[in-house]
């Protein structure tokens, strides 16, 4: 009698074992759902020697951008503003806040790329305007969309106090370290469909939609690339002032854009006098009209530009192809400021 009760008592002890043992495992697969035995035993077991380095991949091919443009597809792609401006910048210089120039300024944005820091200069006064907006604002915040102030005691009230503006230091030593400029204003736009980008006109000292015979000379500095160390090389050896004093001299000098565009030219004579080519290094370089056309149209046409300037101004039949080609030249400004 007593084995009998002893086997039921071995019986009832086992099963309430196995009982608290399934009670456990239960508890813990619920606890880490993605665990397992077989994975805890792995964890002490030596891994295997990792597998061998695969071979390194080719150079990126060569990605057509253009008919005559050629880059890396990994220089498409430029990356993110990190908030400190480097080697390029974009300018807009507006002294009164008006609703239309947040699109604008948000288009040059999204043409231009993340890498590309945008400087609104204006007045103290219209300063907190442009944070009110906040799709700007995310700009703001990032760094990328930055607002400085201009010199109080300057008033940009018509064409001539702002081309004595744009041919004086202040502006040019305020955007160091920045190389590369680019001017936008209120009534110029960059094309999304265009194949070109700003970058590939980086080996020029000074691009702008070329101006047609008899309206004067050089580029249009409403929409234009320059380079700012050939700038301020112009503005070390030249006063703006006193060249405006000798008269006819030269033609368009009251105008900054024609006037720096004489400016390079006879440092560029000079240059080719001393047997210095353009394309060598730290020469001036200017490009010829068909160049110049590709970069931005005002009077001389051209069908795919990467920028426009002063739409209102062109005839209707220029204008009516835009339609499929720039639509967004329609927010552009008519009223510029500058004017």
């Amino acid at each position: 009698m007593t084995s009998v009760e002893e086997r039921r008592r071995r019986s009832h002890n086992i099963l309430l074992t196995a009982f608290c043992i399934l009670i456990i495992l239960w508890i813990w697969k619920l606890s880490y759902p993605q665990a397992s035995l077989v994975k805890a035993y792995s964890n002490h077991v030596p891994s295997a020697p990792p597998p061998p380095a695969a071979p390194s991949s080719p150079p990126t091919p060569e990605a057509a951008i253009g008919k005559h443009l050629k880059l890396h597809a990994s220089d498409i792609y430029e990356g993110t503003f990190n908030g400190t401006i480097t080697d390029k910048v974009a300018v807009i210089i507006e002294s009164r806040f008006r609703t239309n120039l947040i699109p604008l300024i948000l288009h040059f944005g999204s043409v231009l790329g993340d890498a590309w820091p945008i400087l609104i200069f204006t007045s103290i006064e219209s300063v907190s305007q442009f944070s009110a907006s906040s799709a700007l604002d995310r700009y703001l915040q990032t760094g990328i969309v930055q607002v400085r102030v201009l010199p109080q005691d300057l008033m940009l009230t018509d064409a001539d106090a702002f081309n004595r503006f744009l041919t004086q230091r202040w502006l040019w030593e305020d955007l160091s370290p920045s190389e590369h400029v680019l001017l936008f204003q209120s009534d110029s736009m960059l094309c999304a469909n265009a194949a070109r980008s700003v970058k590939d006109y980086f080996e020029y000292d000074f691009v702008g939609a070329p101006i047609a015979a008899g309206r004067g000379r050089g580029y249009n500095g409403g929409l234009s690339l320059r380079k700012r160390s050939s700038t301020l090389r112009v503005l070390e050896e030249w006063d703006y002032e006193e060249t405006k004093k000798e008269g006819d001299k030269n033609e368009g000098d009251r105008f900054e854009d024609q006037w720096y565009y004489n400016r390079f030219k006879e440092l560029q004579e000079r240059e080719e006098a001393e047997g210095i080519q353009p394309e060598e290094d730290g020469a001036i370089n200017l490009p010829s009209v068909e160049v110049a056309r590709t970069f931005s149209v005002k009077t001389i046409d051209y069908p795919h530009p990467l920028g426009v300037h002063q739409i209102h101004k062109w005839k209707e039949d220029q204008v009516s192809t835009l339609n499929e080609w720039c639509p967004e030249y329609k927010l552009c400004s008519k009223d510029h400021v500058h004017e």
